[in-house]
Formats: structure tokens, C-alpha cells, sequence
């Protein structure tokens, strides 16, 4: 039995979606399951995202018992059951962040594709709510798997890996440290503003920012002298950084998951995030929130764990036990499940 899967997202320019799909199949490689067999499906070269769901994959689909898309729509004529993972409807709710030529016609295509799925998966209650009343799904065609943590790579280190970031980083002041793809919605503003009005109290306080940008962020242009801008950073050196912080800035207004958060509490980090309701939902009792769009609100919950040690100690604890329960094998499984209820082939 075959399951065919589109793999298109894991070549560059990748983004989150790319995290998603990693640990799907790096949990189902943990299942260890030969039956059904998954087939990933890539482009051979340069191909725009819509045609080759629209097109190149419609014509493979019916060479397999079932197919997951997991960048928000599948074909229209799929030839087999398909699966597809909506991970949020910013495009609707947030329309401002997106380019205009781009939203309406992804509007369609989504939930068009929503409605004629087998099955939708998506990461929070929140989400799955969104998607049942916007777009007009049953709420038992709408199933939601969170994402899960690489445990192993993702983990308290140790005193020495902490120390060889400071040095690799040249980090020298505490810090704050921000994860993740760089555009408006990210709240890079509020993250700005916060430093600034922290700067009389902690005046050797910096902001570490780790992602490429992926929209125009006015912030960027000019950096002030307690901002530095890595870029991309290495997987590898992502837990001594978080860990190392003294807080980890998740200030987003919109997000369908935000795997950097997990990743930082999976890693003994201390988290200040905004109260938007997937951060809420899976991480709000394992991190200090403010409320969204607020700079002064994000001010005083940095200064509570800057300054109260006790509960700054207590998120550490809290943080590590809540992304125990998030695994990419159980996500995987969890999505076999589904795609065994829905293909007769599978069961």
C-alpha cells in the first residue's frame, strides 16, 4: 500500500511548513513501519508551488491509496483520497500581511481544497475552529495533530556547549533572543520597543535575532547598537543560544503553531510570548505571556523574569516538562491513523 506525499516544501526557499514535514517523517522512521509505504514527490527542477500541486501531482495521484498535501490545498480532480494539513488562516484573518495578487486567489484554492478533502489537519483547536466556520467544513472532517520536538537535538545543554556559544557568538552581555523567519507580523516593532524602554534598567541588555527575512521589516533597515542580526543560524548551535538567553521573545500576532517556541522550551529556555490563542493553547502555563501588540505589556513580563529568579527558574522546570509531550512519533502516528480510517486500502 502506498501513500504518496508532496515533498516540495522541503526545497529551498524553505520555510515552516518544511519543520513540519521533517518531523512527520523523522517520526515516522521512529514507527519503524513498512506497511503502507510512503513515497515522497519532488520536482526535478524550478516549479512554482500551484502548478505542481495543480497539475503535475493531480496526474500522480492516482498511483497511490491515499496522498497527503501538507502546504495548505491539494489538486482539485484528486484521482485518490487526499489528506491536507491547513496550519492556520492568517489569509483571512490577516489579509493586510500578504501581497493582494496573492491572498484572493490562495483564498480560493483553500478552501475549495478544504471542502473537497478526505480529511484536514491542523495544530490547534483554535485553528480547527477558524477552519470550520470560514471556511465551511465539518468539524469531524477536521482532525488536529500537534507538532512535535526533535528531543534529541533539542535538549538543556551542557555548561561546556553553552560556553562554546558564547565564545563562537562572541556573547559577552545578556541577552535576548528571537527565533525565526523575520516579517511584520513577527512583532520585531514590539520586540524593538520593549528593549528600548528596558534599556534605563538594563542597560547591557541586547537582542540576538536568528532567521532570514521573509518580507520587507522596516526594524531591519537600521539597526540599533544592542540589536545584531545573525541570519540563518545551525540547528546544532540553536539550543545553546536559547538556553543561553535570558529570555526568548515569541511576540508574533498570528502564528499556526510556532515550532521556535517549542524548540526553545524543549531546551530549558525561559519564553515571553504574546497571548494570541495557539501560544496560549499549547504552551501558556510554561511561559510568560503579555498581551499581543502590547510593548509596554511586553516590557513588564521581560522585566518579571529578569528580575525574579524564582520565576524564571520555575518556566525553565515548566518549559522542558510541556515540550515532553509534544513527539514527532506520535504526531506521525497519529496521522497514520487517519489516513488508515480513510483509505479502505490502508485499513
Amino acid at each position: 500500500m502506498r501513500i504518496g506525499i508532496d515533498g516540495k516544501c522541503l526545497l529551498p526557499p524553505r520555510a515552516g511548513v518544511a519543520r513540519y514535514l521533517e518531523g512527520l517523517l523523522s517520526g515516522w522512521r521512529a514507527l519503524a513501519i513498512s506497511d503502507p509505504e510512503l513515497e515522497l514527490l519532488q520536482p526535478t527542477g524550478p516549479r512554482r508551488t500551484l502548478p505542481w500541486v495543480l497539475w503535475d501531482l493531480q496526474q500522480t495521484t492516482n498511483r497511490f491509496d491515499l496522498f497527503h498535501f501538507p502546504f495548505y490545498y491539494p489538486p482539485l480532480w484528486p484521482r485518490c483520497p487526499v489528506t491536507v494539513a491547513i496550519h492556520d488562516l492568517l489569509l483571512w484573518e490577516h489579509p493586510e500581511w500578504f501581497p493582494h495578487a496573492r491572498w484572493r486567489p490562495l483564498r480560493r484554492l483553500i478552501a475549495r481544497g478544504a471542502r473537497r478533502a478526505d480529511g484536514i489537519v491542523t495544530v490547534s483547536h483554535a485553528a480547527a475552529a477558524a477552519i470550520e466556520s470560514r471556511l465551511r467544513v465539518p468539524r469531524s472532517k477536521i482532525h488536529v495533530i500537534a507538532h512535535g520536538v526533535d528531543h534529541e537535538l533539542f535538549a538543556p545543554p551542557d555548561p561546556a556547549a553553552r560556553a562554546a556559544a558564547r565564545r563562537k557568538f562572541g556573547l559577552h552581555r545578556p541577552y535576548l533572543f528571537q527565533l525565526g523567519a523575520l516579517e511584520p507580523r513577527r512583532g520585531l516593532d514590539l520586540a524593538f520597543a520593549a528593549l528600548a524602554a528596558l534599556g534605563g534598567r538594563f542597560p547591557d541588555l541586547e537582542l540576538l535575532l536568528a532567521g532570514e527575512p521573509r518580507a520587507p521589516v522596516p526594524e531591519l533597515e537600521r539597526l540599533p547598537s544592542n540589536v545584531r542580526h545573525f541570519g540563518r543560524v545551525d540547528d546544532g548551535d540553536l539550543p545553546a543560544l536559547l538556553a543561553e538567553a535570558a529570555a526568548v521573545l515569541a511576540p508574533s500576532r498570528g502564528e499556526g503553531f510556532d515550532l521556535p517556541v517549542l524548540e526553545a522550551l524543549a531546551c530549558g529556555a525561559v519564553v515571553v510570548l504574546s497571548d494570541i490563542p495557539v501560544h496560549l493553547e499549547h504552551f501558556g502555563d510554561a511561559a510568560e505571556s503579555f498581551t499581543s501588540g502590547d510593548a509596554a505589556a511586553l516590557a513588564a513580563a521581560l522585566t518579571t523574569v529578569l528580575t525574579d529568579s524564582d520565576r524564571a527558574r520555575a518556566l525553565r522546570a515548566a518549559g522542558v516538562a510541556r515540550a515532553a509531550a509534544f513527539d514527532w512519533k506520535d504526531s506521525a502516528r497519529r496521522h497514520l491513523e487517519l489516513w488508515r480510517a480513510l483509505a479502505p486500502a490502508l485499513r
